[in-house]
C-alpha cells in the first residue's frame, strides 16, 4: 500500500468564471464551446504539446469529467490498488475571479459520498476565514462525512496566523487532525481582485512587506511565505502541519543554482522541518521535474529530514505539466523501494493518523 498525500478532485463548476484569462472557463465548460476552443488553442502552437493554452485545456477537460468519482478513478488507475489517496477540497469564492457555479457545500457533500463509496480517499476540508458559518462547516465534515483533515491556501488572500484560523487549528489540535497547506510562490491559483484591496489585505501581516515593484503573483505569495506558519506553530506546537510543493521548482532550481542564495524557501522550509517535529512537506507538483530527483534523493539520506517528506502528485493539477503516471513510476524508480516507501508509506501513515481514524 502506498498513499498520494495530495490530489484534488473538484470539477468545473467549483471553478470561478474569471479563473482563466479570455473567458476560457465559461466558453470551454459548454460542449460546443469545449470542442471548437480547445482545438483552436492546442494548434497555437504546432510546435509544443505543453505550452500555455495546453496546459488550459488539460485543466478544464479533467473538470469536465462529470463528477468527483470519475476525476478521483482516471487518478486511482495510475496506482496500485490498495493506495490511499489525500483529496484536498477546494474554496475558491473568495479569491476576486468572478462567481462559483456550484455551491461550495455540494463540493463538500459530493466528497464524502466519494470517501463513503471509496474508503481508501482520505478528504481535506478547505476551510477559508472569510467564509460565513466556517466553523460549523468544519465540524460537519469532520463528524457527519469522515473528512480527515484540513486544508489552508493562504495565496487566496489570508495569512496563515488570521486570528479567524485560530479556532480552527484548536479544533484540529483537538482531533490530531493534519494540515495540509499551499507553500509555493507565483501560482496561478491566487488573489485576482483588484490591486487595491489586495494591498488591503497584505497590510494584515505581521511583517512590514514592501509591494512596490511587485506584481500580483509576488504580492500573493507573501501571504503564503513559509515563516508566517511559525507563529502558528508557536501557538499549537501539536499540530501536523505539511507544507505543500516543498517550497516550489522555482526555488529547488535556484537552490541548485546558487545554493547560498538568500529568502530561497527550499532551504527555510528544510531548516524548518529540522526545528519541528510535527511540520512535514511533500513534493506534489514540484517534483514532476526530473531534475530535481537526484536533490531529493540526497535529502532522504538526512536522518532528520527523512520522515518529514511525504509523496504527493498534486492531481490533477500536475496533469497539466507532465502525468500521472510518468510523476509516479519515474520517481518510484529512481528512488528505489526503500527511499520510495519512506515517503509513500512510512511518513504519511504517521501524518494521517488521527484520534478519528475509522
Amino acid at each position: 500500500m502506498i498513499y498520494n498525500c495530495h490530489i484534488h478532485t473538484f470539477k468545473d463548476a467549483d471553478i470561478p468564471r474569471g479563473f482563466l484569462p479570455l473567458g476560457l472557463v465559461r466558453i470551454l465548460s459548454t460542449k460546443p464551446g469545449f470542442r471548437v476552443v480547445s482545438r483552436i488553442l492546442n494548434n497555437i502552437n504546432p510546435f509544443s504539446d505543453n505550452d500555455t493554452f495546453d496546459r488550459y485545456v488539460k485543466f478544464v477537460e479533467l473538470g469536465r469529467l462529470g463528477s468527483q468519482e470519475a476525476i478521483y478513478l482516471n487518478c486511482r488507475k495510475f496506482y496500485p490498488r490498495n493506495s490511499r489517496f489525500g483529496v484536498l477540497a477546494m474554496d475558491m469564492a473568495y479569491m476576486g475571479a468572478g462567481k462559483v457555479p456550484r455551491d461550495y457545500m455540494d463540493q463538500l457533500h459530493e466528497l464524502g459520498q466519494l470517501k463513503q463509496k471509496h474508503p481508501e480517499v482520505i478528504p481535506f476540508v478547505h476551510i477559508d476565514p472569510r467564509r460565513d458559518e466556517y466553523m460549523d462547516i468544519l465540524k460537519k465534515c469532520v463528524e457527519e462525512w469522515g473528512f480527515r483533515g484540513l486544508k489552508v491556501y493562504p495565496p487566496l488572500g489570508y495569512f496563515p496566523y488570521d486570528e479567524r484560523m485560530y479556532p480552527v487549528y484548536e479544533y484540529c489540535q483537538q482531533h490530531n487532525l493534519p494540515i495540509v497547506t499551499h507553500c509555493s510562490p507565483f501560482n496561478p491559483v491566487h488573489f485576482k481582485g483588484k490591486k487595491k484591496e489586495l494591498r488591503k489585505l497584505l497590510e494584515k501581516s505581521r511583517d512590514k512587506i514592501d509591494t512596490r515593484g511587485m506584481n500580483r503573483k509576488e504580492m500573493c505569495s507573501r501571504f503564503t511565505h513559509p515563516l508566517n506558519w511559525e507563529y502558528v506553530m508557536q501557538d499549537f506546537p501539536e499540530l501536523k502541519i505539511c507544507l505543500g510543493h516543498f517550497g516550489s521548482a522555482h526555488y529547488w532550481s535556484e537552490f541548485l543554482d546558487n545554493p547560498d542564495g538568500p529568502d530561497n524557501w527550499f532551504l527555510i522550509i528544510k531548516e524548518m522541518l529540522e526545528k519541528h517535529p510535527n511540520l512535514y512537506s511533500d513534493i506534489s507538483f514540484t517534483l514532476n521535474k526530473k531534475e530535481f530527483f537526484p536533490l531529493l534523493k540526497v535529502l532522504l539520506q538526512d536522518k532528520q529530514l527523512r520522515s518529514k517528506v511525504l509523496f504527493g502528485s498534486d492531481y490533477y493539477m500536475v496533469e497539466t505539466e507532465a502525468t500521472e503516471r510518468r510523476f509516479s513510476l519515474d520517481l518510484r524508480a529512481y528512488l528505489g523501494e526503500d527511499d520510495f516507501m519512506t515517503i509513500a508509506r512510512t511518513n504519511p501513515e504517521q501524518f494521517f493518523r488521527t484520534h478519528l481514524n475509522d
